[in-house]
């Protein structure tokens, strides 16, 4: 230890050691021991006993010892902090301003630590601390707003807040939060300075909002030691594989990273090294693949740096479509001259392109037939083309040479006879232009440029249902694009051809787009659904750290086209089957290589990991020890006499002796921690529960008390006999014994070793299950991944009323606990474990709720639970042990009204 690191509070204090040299006289001026001299008559006076002691000098270690005490004790008033870091030296409250946006999730293990430092040295100056986030939230049914600044709040509580604070996967709103200070004027006159933990990176608002900040207080910025500013802009397909584009701060030397590409349940079907040069802000890098891995990958991510803009999913418009062009058999078109270049332009960089006659095409399995004109090979394929547009393919059609040529039993719509000519010398009427696209069709948000005319068109029939059917219209209204489903299938007509001569629409950057669109909606992986949805709900959504977890009711459907992603759209997917779009944050970012121009007086820190540490309580402790070794000296030396002769007192200080040495050997092991909590033998011989120790020890009491009443009850009211519940630490136990563990949640949680993350993942995926409980009704299951990092926690979804778990043995309708928050479980159970969730989250306290009155400690009693709470609070602990022992063994009582609905049949 760094001596120099030490910073005393109150030096004034050490004067005190001024007074040791006068201790030290005091002790040592008492008079010698008298000398003793042998005298034989003495013997008649032995038996007396004197009514007053000779007084005799302390000896040198006594004083020593004494003197060591009061040293103590006058450097424990003097205050020594251990690498105090002087963040301000102001009086006043401080203002903490916490950078939660997108771009603090990379290092977001030191802001914390920033953070911690920060309340800290708050609580050794003894000041309040206001909070306020720079990420807004969700408000209020479609809105959002900045989170409301905490404070002013003590140091302790400004701890517990911190726990919870976590980064949000989108833009911060910097002119919000100034306006939000500027309404706290009575925060703004008792603020003494601010600390602001954010990068150096610039944003809009944000040299503003600081300069406007210098003059309520002194600004001190807190930034990271290396900022990993980049994110994945663009992820493109083209023939050979794969292009990817990153954008990044300038650095100073050149950096190597990986990109990894996974699949749809997360495992790594690649890992690509990229070189970033020095003094650039874009890389831009080709990957070589097959086209069926790079079907198959659903995001791609930097290895190391988990942040929301360092994933990028690709969603059900990635996956290549095979396109099928029907032509004659036998012909052979020559791309660069023939009438289908245009076609083949549009479709041919995003999916697989084959020209063959119709029959061959359906035998191959194409996604998508396309035809020009009338249907070669019609005839002898009728009944074959219908039952694949049926069970879920889609057939494109466009306008042929001649209005005779198109077949009506595989149409959108009903044609009129011959078509209808803009323009022409027989024609009074100017070549049309298109509307813009209506929200009922997939091509919704594409704009259109003015230069797109139509000369000639297939006019369709004013059917009731047209308007539904029209995806894309001329400014008089009539339809160019219709589509209509079959079944599992659809047909769309494009009222031209797909060459040049009735329209310039093939020749131009919106037939691309509109093919771009249409591509996806014939979905190889679900055909269930055929049905045209212009309203994407979401399916999964991204935290700070880019993982994806499931949405929550704050989230709204999404709209084309996309939006920037916000509270109320995160990054993720939205939408179903083919309609899947990814929404992702590294397109929206932009001049990641820029830097913020902070004002003049600002302080510029960068956050180290030294750790302030208050050696007062150390000094403290350390003058107890001393006195006690003080008290047992005394104790000894007054029983211990080498002029005692009898026997008793000799015993009666081996004795104390025997009982000092066993108190400190029995402190000792105490220290040094419990003992294993169960032999595997006892474990395995007798089912019970078990809860993880926190170190915690009211939450380790909390726990083996609930756990021990749950237990009782399950004695009195089934059949499961269990033993007591076990304390278990997946360090060092074996958790595959144990049907249903207990894991309580605290604040400041360490994550586990890589050893005990790969234990409990195994007990997990043997068929094990873990309640983990937050305690505090916070059942965010983003929260939870962030505490449990490392663990293969599975996708999470709310508990549906029905759900097995709640009719195991009692009928019941919600996981009631001390709290009333809803439970989360596995959302796609595995069924190699006969569908059984293994991992179950909530927050509503049940250990507390499961205690028995006779069992609870004066320290562990909750008067806010009713008799009524705390019984449902045992009936869903029995329901839960029973669903961990028996499975899914009362499915068939979860559909008991679908069966008596059949049998009444």
């Amino acid at each position: 230890m760094n001596l120099a690191a030490i910073t005393f509070l109150y030096p004034a204090m050490l004067a005190g050691l001024l007074i040791l040299p006068i201790v030290w006289l005091i002790i040592r001026s008492a008079p010698r021991v008298p000398k003793q001299i042998v005298f034989p008559a003495a013997r008649l006076l032995r038996g007396l006993r004197a009514n007053r002691r000779d007084m005799q000098r302390a000896p040198i270690w006594q004083t020593i010892l004494r003197c060591l005490i009061l040293t103590m004790l006058i450097l424990a008033a003097a205050r020594p902090v251990l690498n105090r870091t002087e963040f301000s030296r102001n009086e006043g409250a401080v203002l903490i301003i916490a950078e939660n946006s997108w771009s603090s999730a990379a290092n977001w293990p030191e802001y914390r630590t920033g953070l911690r430092q920060i309340v800290n040295q708050a609580r050794l100056d003894l000041r309040s601390i206001y909070i306020a986030q720079t990420a807004p939230e969700a408000s209020g049914a479609t809105t959002s707003r900045l989170p409301e600044i905490i404070g002013p709040v003590s140091p302790h509580e400004a701890d517990r807040f911190i726990d919870r604070l976590h980064p949000r996967p989108w833009a911060p709103d910097y002119a919000a939060l100034f306006s939000q200070i500027a309404d706290h004027q009575h925060m703004a006159n008792s603020i003494g300075s601010i600390l602001w933990l954010t990068d150096n990176m610039e944003q809009p608002g944000k040299a503003e909002m600081a300069n406007e900040l210098g003059t309520i207080a002194p600004i001190t910025i807190l930034g990271p030691e290396q900022e990993n500013r980049i994110a994945i802009q663009s992820l493109m397909r083209n023939r050979t594989g794969l292009g990817i584009t990153l954008t990044h701060r300038y650095f100073e030397t050149s950096r190597d990273m990986v990109l990894l590409a996974r699949n749809d349940r997360g495992r790594v079907l690649l890992r690509h090294d990229v070189r970033i040069e020095p003094e650039t802000n874009r890389t831009t890098t080709e990957i070589p693949l097959p086209s069926d891995i790079t079907n198959s990958i659903q995001s791609v991510g930097i290895e190391g740096i988990e942040t929301a803009a360092t994933v990028f999913q690709t969603g059900a418009r990635w996956q290549q479509r095979k396109v099928g062009v029907i032509v004659s058999s036998g012909a052979s078109p020559v791309l660069l001259s023939d009438r289908y270049f245009f076609l083949d332009r549009a479709i041919s960089p995003y999916a697989d392109v084959t020209y063959a006659p119709l029959g061959k095409l359906l035998e191959s399995g194409v996604d998508i037939l396309v035809s020009t004109g009338s249907i070669s090979g019609l005839g002898s394929q009728y009944t074959a083309l219908e039952r694949w547009v049926r069970d879920g393919g889609m057939l494109v059609r466009f306008a042929g040479d001649g209005t005779t040529e198109i077949e009506p039993e595989f149409l959108p719509v009903t044609l009129r006879l011959g078509n209808r000519d803009f323009g022409g010398s027989m024609s009074w009427e100017k070549p049309k232009r298109l509307l813009e696209f209506p929200e009922t069709s997939p091509f919704f948000g594409i704009s259109i440029p003015r230069e797109i005319t139509v000369n000639r068109q297939l006019l369709a029939e004013p059917d009731p249902d047209i308007v539904t059917k029209t995806w894309a219209r001329l400014t008089d209204g009539t339809p160019l694009i219709t589509s209509a489903t079959r079944n599992a299938g659809r047909i769309v007509l494009f009222h031209v051809t797909p060459w040049a001569d009735w329209s310039n629409l093939p020749m131009s950057g919106l037939f691309v787009e509109i093919w771009q669109r249409l591509l996806p909606l014939a979905s190889p992986s679900d055909r269930s659904d055929a049905e045209l949805q212009t309203s994407l709900p979401p399916q999964s959504v991204l935290d700070a750290f880019g993982r994806a977890h499931q949405p929550d009711a704050t989230i709204l459907p999404l709209h084309t086209p996309l939006p920037v992603p916000g509270p109320r759209h995160p990054p993720g997917i939205y939408g179903e089957n083919g309609q899947a779009v990814a929404l992702n944050l590294g397109p929206y970012l932009e001049n990641l290589d820029s830097q913020v121009r902070w004002p003049a007086d600002t302080t510029v820190r960068e956050i180290t990991d030294r750790d302030q540490i208050d050696l007062a309580a150390i000094c403290m402790l350390a003058a107890m020890i001393l006195l006690i070794l003080d008290g047992v000296a005394l104790i000894l030396v007054h029983h211990v006499s080498i002029r005692r002769t009898r026997r008793s007192d000799a015993l009666t200080s081996i004795l104390i002796a025997a009982f000092i040495s066993g108190t400190t050997t029995l402190l000792i092991l105490g220290g040094a921690g419990p003992a294993k909590a169960v032999e595997t033998q006892a474990a395995a011989l007798q089912p019970r529960l078990a809860y993880l120790k926190t170190d915690v020890a009211p939450i380790d009491r909390l726990s083996q008390s609930g756990l021990a009443g749950l237990t009782e009850i399950l004695r009195r009211r089934s059949a499961a006999d269990l033993a007591p519940a076990d304390a278990i630490d997946p360090e060092s136990d074996d958790l595959s014994f144990y049907p249903l563990i207990y894991w309580p949640l605290v604040d400041g949680q360490q994550p586990f070793s890589e050893f005990a993350q790969n234990r409990i993942n195994r007990y997990l995926d043997s068929g094990g299950m873990i309640l983990i409980d937050s305690r505090d009704q916070e059942v965010e299951p983003a929260r939870l991944r962030r505490l449990l990092a490392g663990l293969e926690i599975p996708i999470l979804d709310k508990a549906p009323g029905d759900h097995i778990l709640f009719r195991s043995f009692y009928l019941l309708d919600h996981a009631y606990g001390r709290f009333a928050a809803p439970l989360w479980l596995d959302a796609r159970p595995d069924q190699r474990l006969d569908g059984v969730a293994s991992v179950l989250f909530g927050g509503n306290d049940w250990a507390s709720a499961w205690m028995l009155e006779e069992g609870r400690e004066p320290a562990n009693r909750t008067d806010d639970i009713s008799p009524r709470q705390r019984e449902m609070a045992w009936r869903f602990g029995v329901n839960l042990v029973m669903y961990a022992l028996t499975g899914s063994y009362k499915g068939d009582q979860v559909h008991l009204p679908a069966i008596l609905e059949r049998l009444g049949r």
